[in-house]
């Protein structure tokens, strides 16, 4: 496998837990960079939570890519292994106290038997449990199908809300901290039940040596489509859940191919319950 690292210590425990942590990666400039270029668009994010990716406006989405990828980028790349970025988006939770995000794990871009992809997130201000702070559940990435993408189920859904009860863990960070996640691991956030919007950046990065590839099952589809990716226009382009306005599609694959996740984190709690025995 690929080391995602440069540092051994951090890389057994991205390969542990999933995750590594970064206390003030941003510095008190860089934030407010990113803070303003989300201030002066704020009315493009509605709903409880709501993302650049859902906008509709391209040349938007292109700012807030370049911006987010020239200043996060030069701080994330000395910690990695030879990557590159992807896409990049803001990350809105307004207040709304009744609405959490679910869990889920993010989209595959690799093939993830030979590496692996890192998300790379960042709040614009400190947050907590009351404003909606990121929660993981450790070495879940473990777990998770390979084939993951819009539309794309991964478990039933009923059993979620325990999983999160029985082994979430909540990560209160201050305004630059970063979390460099694997995007196999299942994360989600609490409601935010301040009166304040929580921004945060997420910039997708992955090994610059690897193919990238998108997983979906557009609307109105009974199969999954998988399609190369040339460049990151792809995803700037990209309407979510919708067909890819390419001409990239590799093959399509059975919603059969993805199977449940439900049972394998059976024996996921049995495994950590006896580790800590």
């Amino acid at each position: 496998m690929y080391p995602s690292f440069l540092n051994a210590e951090q890389q057994e425990q991205f390969e542990r837990k999933g995750y590594v942590l970064f206390p003030s990666l941003l510095n008190a400039n860089e934030v407010d960079t990113l803070a303003s270029l989300f201030a002066k668009h704020q009315n493009e994010y509605n709903g409880f939570f709501a993302t650049t990716h859902f906008s509709k406006d391209v040349a938007y989405k292109k700012l807030v890519h370049d911006t987010i990828t020239q200043v996060v980028f030069p701080k994330a790349a000395p910690h990695l292994n030879n990557f590159t970025s992807l896409f990049a988006n803001f990350m809105i939770k307004n207040p709304d106290a009744q609405n959490a995000m679910d869990l889920h794990a993010d989209w595959c871009y690799i093939d993830e038997a030979a590496y692996h992809t890192v998300s790379i997130w960042v709040p614009l201000i400190d947050v907590n449990e009351e404003n909606g702070c990121l929660g993981i559940i450790e070495g879940s990435h473990k777990v998770t199908n390979a084939i993951r993408g819009p539309l794309i189920r991964q478990t039933h859904r009923i059993h979620e809300p325990q999983w999160i009860k029985k082994y979430g863990k909540l990560l209160p960070m201050k305004a630059g901290d970063a979390i460099f996640y694997n995007h196999a691991l299942l994360h989600y956030s609490p409601p935010n039940k301040t009166k304040t919007v929580r921004p945060a950046i997420n910039l997708s990065v992955a090994p610059a040596a690897a193919p990238v590839i998108h997983y979906c099952m557009p609307e109105g589809s009974k199969e999954i489509e998988v399609y190369s990716v040339p460049n990151t226009d792809f995803f700037i382009h990209y309407n979510h859940f919708q067909k890819p306005e390419t001409n990239t599609l590799v093959k399509t694959l059975p919603s059969s191919a993805v199977p449940y996740m439900d049972e394998r984190m059976k024996w996921f709690g049995l495994k950590r319950f006896f580790s800590r025995l």
